[in-house]
């Protein structure tokens, strides 16, 4: 199984034409190309490849290292069963 770092690099490599090997946890989005709007859109995509609902709040994503961690903790929460405790996890794993 693929960790959540090694499938959201295809995701970027793929849908925004980045080097899988550049893109390493401290990794700046903007540095990347990654601005608001494609960030708004990434949200999407990692909705349908990690069956996951994102909140409609706004979280700071700065670095690709932000996004997993974001990722991961949407996700336990959807193990969990908790939507609500996956608005708090995710804004917690946000918030270092």
């Amino acid at each position: 199984m693929d960790t959540t770092i090694d499938r959201l690099r295809l995701l970027l490599a793929k849908d925004y034409a980045l080097d899988p090997a550049a893109l390493a946890l401290d990794a700046p989005l903007d540095s990347l190309g990654i601005d608001s709007l494609a960030l708004a859109e990434l949200m999407f995509t990692i909705e349908d490849e990690f069956e996951v609902a994102i909140p409609g709040d706004p979280v700071p994503l700065r670095t690709v290292g932000d996004v997993v961690d974001y990722i991961d903790a949407l996700v336990a929460a959807k193990q969990a069963g908790g939507a609500v405790g996956g608005v708090d996890a995710a804004r917690a794993a946000s918030n270092p």
